[in-house]
């Protein structure tokens, strides 16, 4: 395939610039043996980290690691600081979860914490392991995702929620008002299985479109 000359050809006055207009490179500075080139900055030359994955022990204080690692995490990635603030609650509650209802009878327990984008979403699942005396807390779990569920608005249920547990005595801990937190707060949509080693996975799911968060 032959090349037309003038497609090989410089100007004069690119020649005496020795700037090449169409690359906008000035190659005059790599040709001067003492031009030193900027650094390479790591974030622009390798991928943003997506997600974060780590295992902890249930101690108490670990929960506000856990809200550090996802605050920092999301600043990093440029969302909104209510988007932010929204996911940090998340995170922190359904770790708080994992803690109340898992089973650490043995030292290799420990809750699994994740946290990831895809696509236009980010995802929390915590998953910890579960005694066969959790059945009763597996119902109420399912109970209340499906009763969230159930209302168009998650404020609504948020609302609901309120009015129970504002009659219920203090000591009742399973109210459920976290997990409503997480829909109505969070924007999150619930899910939970149990995996064959009877470790239960709860998850949200948050859209990160800006619509949204306004």
């Amino acid at each position: 395939m032959s090349v037309h000359p003038r497609n090989n050809r410089r100007t004069g006055k690119e020649r005496r610039s020795g700037k090449d207009s169409r690359s906008g490179i000035d190659r005059r500075r790599f040709d001067d043996p003492r031009y030193q080139p900027p650094p390479v900055k790591l974030h622009e030359v390798l991928p943003s980290k997506k997600a974060i994955d780590m295992s902890i022990g249930p101690k108490w204080e670990q929960i506000e690691g856990i809200r550090k690692k996802t605050r920092a995490f999301l600043r990093s990635h440029g969302f909104s600081s209510e988007l932010v603030d929204a996911l940090t609650m998340v995170s922190s509650e359904l770790v708080e979860n994992g803690m109340k209802y898992g089973s650490f009878d043995r030292p290799q327990n420990r809750i699994t914490f994740k946290l990831h984008i895809s696509g236009n979403n980010i995802v929390v699942e915590v998953t910890h392991p579960t005694s066969p005396s959790a059945s009763h807390h597996l119902r109420q779990l399912d109970k209340t995702i499906q009763w969230i569920r159930g209302y168009q608005n998650p404020f609504q249920a948020y609302l609901e929620k309120l009015k129970e547990v504002a009659k219920k005595p203090i000591h009742d801990h399973e109210s459920g008002l976290g997990l409503v937190r997480i829909a109505y707060e969070g924007k999150s949509i619930l899910d939970f299985f149990v995996a064959e080693d009877n470790a239960l996975n709860v998850s949200a799911i948050a859209g990160i479109e800006k619509r949204l968060w306004r």
